[in-house]
C-alpha cells in the first residue's frame, strides 16, 4: 500500500549506498505510512574493504548516525571511535619533530571511523527491518520526471554483472527494463549524478583538486612507527593516535591515514592540481612513493602490507544549481554535492540533506508542501556545502605553515561548534523562520569570516616565523572552545529555539573576540611596529581586518559593530598565547 494513490511506491531511492540507505531508514522511521523502495546495483555481501568515499565522520555526522537513525549500539560495537582530527605540519624528516595539533583523549561527543563495507551491509538490514523495500542487482537506466503532478517513472534493468553471473544470454533473452512509478524520486547514485547530469545542474569549483587513496591490509599505526625512546612524544597523547584521522600537511595538499575496523588502514593523497599535479601519484607505485616521501616513517611499515585497492578521483569537489525540488525530486550524497574531505564533513551533509528531504516528503504527505520552503531549503543547504568547500580550499597553498594553519583550524572549529552544529542538534535549520532569525544574527560573522580568511592568506604569504609550538590540544588547551563544544552537545531533552538562540549569541561573541586575537598575532609577526598603536585604538570592527594599514580607516576598522568586551578579550588572548612561544631567533 502507498500513501499516495496511483503509484507503485511513494518514494524510490536510486542508489543504496550510505546516503540512500540512511534516507530510507530516516523516512520509514519518521513516516511509516510511506512506502519506500531502494534500488542498488551491488549485491550483498558487500566486501569488508569496500572502497568508498567517506570513512571519517565528525560530531554532527556521528550524531546523525547514532541518534537520528538509532545506530549507536552498532557503531560502538562494530566501528572505531575516532580520536578527533589530528594534523602534523612542516614536512620534517621525522613525525615526532613536527608540530602536532590534535586531542590527547577522546572527546565527550562521539565520532567514528567507518568501514563502509560493513556499515552499509548493516544499513541494508536496518532499512529492510524498518519496512523499506530493497532490490539488489539492479541498474537504474533512466529517471523520467512527471509533469504537472504526474508520477515519476524509474526505469531499472536486472544487472547480470552485479550478480556475478557470467552466463551469456541468447539473442533477445535480456528482459526489457522495468518501469516503476513513484510520487517522489531521490537520486543517490553517487558520482553518476543521474538527475544532475540529466537536468544540467552541475557546478564545479574554480580550483581543481584531486585525490587518490588505497587500503592497506593491516594497521599503519603512527605510534608504532615512532621509537620508544621518544618518550615525551608518546606520553603527550594518552589515546591511540591510530584512531585519529591523521593529516600530514604540506603546502598544496595533505596525506591522510585513517583506521578501519577491524585491521585495515585507509591512506590517501589530496592536492591542489596546480601545485601537485595528479600525474605524480596516479598509479599505486607512485602514490606509495609520494606518501613515503612526505611521511618517511611510514616507509618500512607500508612495505610489509598488502594493498587491497586503489582509486583515483580527479577534480573531486562539485556542487549543483539545485538539489531539492518542489516537483518532488531530490539529490542526496555525492549525487548532489561533494565537499572537500579535509574536515570530514561528508556525513554532516548527508544528515542535513536527508533531513530536508524527510521534512519535504512529510509536508507533501500532509498536503502542505510549499515551493517557498523548498527554495529556502535548497539555498540553505547549498550555501552550507559550498561555503565549507570554499573555506577549506582557501588554505591549501599554506597547509605546511604550522602557525597560520593552527589558527585557521581553531577559527574554523569556533565557527562550526558555535554556529553550525547547534542548528543541527536543535533542528532549527528545518524551520525557515527560525533559520532566518539566526542568519540575520550571524550576518556580521559571515563578513568577519571573509575578512579572517583573507587575513590568514595574506599573513601566510608574508610570514616571518615569529611563533612556534610543539603540540596543541584543541580541547584541553582551549577551554573557551571546549566550553562552546560542551554547551551545544545534545542532551536527553532536545534544545528549544531559545536555547539555540542563546548559545549562538554567546558563540558569535566568542568568534568576534577570537578574530581580534588572530589579528593581533598576525600584526605582531608581520608588522610589529604597528601593534602598540593598533591596540591603543581599542575595540575593532573585525569585518574590516587586513594587513594593509592604508585600508584600515577607509574600511572602517576603527568603527566597532558591537559593544567592547575588553576583559573577555584579554582572557582569550592569554589563553591563545599560551599555545605558542616566540622563537628564540626572532
Amino acid at each position: 500500500m502507498t500513501a499516495f494513490k496511483g503509484v507503485d511506491f511513494d518514494v524510490v531511492i536510486a542508489g543504496g549506498g550510505l546516503a540512500g540507505l540512511c534516507l530510507a531508514i530516516q523516512l520509514r522511521q519518521a513516516r511509516p505510512e510511506a512506502s519506500v523502495l531502494v534500488l542498488e546495483r551491488e549485491r550483498s555481501p558487500i566486501p569488508l574493504s569496500a572502497h568508498k568515499v567517506g570513512e571519517s565522520s565528525v560530531e554532527v555526522g556521528a550524531y546523525y548516525f547514532a541518534q537520528v537513525l538509532g545506530l549507536h549500539k552498532y557503531l560502538e560495537s562494530e566501528q572505531l571511535e575516532k580520536l578527533g582530527l589530528r594534523y602534523f605540519y612542516g614536512g620534517r624528516p621525522a613525525i615526532q619533530d613536527e608540530p602536532e595539533f590534535g586531542v590527547e583523549r577522546f572527546l565527550p561527543a562521539k565520532s567514528y571511523q567507518l568501514n563502509r563495507g560493513s556499515l552499509e551491509e548493516h544499513l541494508r538490514e536496518v532499512a529492510v527491518e524498518a519496512g523499506a523495500g530493497l532490490e539488489q542487482g539492479v541498474r537504474v537506466e533512466a529517471i523520467e520526471l512527471g509533469r504537472d503532478g504526474e508520477p515519476h517513472r524509474v526505469s531499472v534493468q536486472r544487472d547480470a554483472d552485479a550478480d556475478g553471473d557470467t552466463h551469456v544470454p541468447t539473442a533477445g533473452a535480456e528482459p526489457a527494463p522495468r518501469s516503476i512509478s513513484c510520487r517522489w524520486v531521490v537520486d543517490a547514485t553517487g558520482r553518476h549524478r543521474l538527475l544532475q547530469r540529466k537536468l544540467g545542474l552541475g557546478k564545479q569549483y574554480s580550483k581543481k583538486h584531486n585525490a587518490v587513496w588505497f587500503r592497506l591490509d593491516g594497521r599503519l599505526d603512527i605510534d608504532a612507527v615512532i621509537g620508544a625512546e621518544h618518550r615525551d612524544w608518546h606520553e603527550r597523547v594518552s589515546g591511540p593516535r591510530w584512531h585519529s584521522t591523521n593529516h600530514f600537511m604540506f603546502d598544496g595538499g595533505w596525506v591522510w591515514a585513517i583506521p578501519l575496523a577491524p585491521h585495515h588502514t585507509s591512506v590517501g593523497i589530496v592536492t591542489r592540481d596546480e601545485m601537485h599535479p595528479i600525474t605524480g601519484f596516479n598509479r599505486i607505485g607512485k602514490a606509495v612513493d609520494f606518501v613515503t616521501g612526505r611521511v618517511p616513517d611510514f616507509g618500512p611499515a607500508m612495505a610489509s602490507m598488502n594493498v587491497l585497492d586503489f582509486k583515483v578521483l580527479r577534480n573531486y569537489s562539485h556542487s549543483s544549481q539545485q538539489t531539492l525540488s518542489p516537483d518532488r525530486w531530490a539529490c542526496v550524497g555525492d549525487a548532489g554535492v561533494f565537499a572537500d574531505p579535509y574536515y570530514s564533513v561528508g556525513s554532516n551533509l548527508i544528515g542535513y540533506a536527508n533531513s530536508f528531504v524527510t521534512e519535504m516528503i512529510g509536508r507533501d504527505l500532509e498536503g502542505r508542501l510549499d515551493p517557498a520552503y523548498v527554495a529556502y531549503a535548497n539555498k540553505w543547504f547549498l550555501s552550507l556545502a559550498e561555503g565549507l568547500t570554499q573555506n577549506i580550499q582557501s588554505s591549501y597553498p599554506f597547509h605546511g605553515n604550522a602557525m597560520v594553519m593552527s589558527l585557521k583550524t581553531v577559527w574554523d572549529y569556533y565557527v562550526g561548534w558555535a554556529f553550525s552544529d547547534p542548528q543541527f542538534y536543535g533542528k532549527t535549520f528545518l524551520d525557515a523562520a527560525a533559520s532566518t532569525t539566526l542568519s540575520a544574527l550571524g550576518a556580521h560573522a559571515v563578513a568577519t569570516q571573509g575578512a579572517v580568511v583573507k587575513l590568514l592568506q595574506d599573513w601566510a604569504d608574508t610570514y616571518r616565523g615569529r611563533f612556534e609550538f610543539d603540540f596543541i590540544d584543541y580541547y584541553d588547551d582551549l577551554p573557551t572552545l571546549a566550553r562552546l563544544f560542551r554547551q551545544n552537545l545534545p542532551t536527553d531533552q532536545p534544545p528549544t529555539f531559545a536555547d539555540v538562540l542563546r548559545s549562538i549569541r554567546d558563540g558569535l561573541e566568542r568568534i568576534e573576540e577570537l578574530a581580534h586575537v588572530i589579528f593581533y598575532l598576525a600584526i605582531e609577526d608581520a608588522r610589529p611596529d604597528l601593534l602598540a598603536p593598533l591596540r591603543s585604538r581599542g575595540w575593532l570592527n573585525v569585518s574590516a581586518l587586513s594587513l594593509d594599514p592604508d585600508r584600515w580607516e577607509k574600511d572602517g576598522l576603527f568603527a566597532p559593530q558591537s559593544r567592547p568586551r575588553p576583559e573577555r578579550l584579554a582572557e582569550l588572548e592569554a589563553e591563545m598565547r599560551r599555545l605558542y612561544r616566540v622563537r628564540a631567533d626572532r
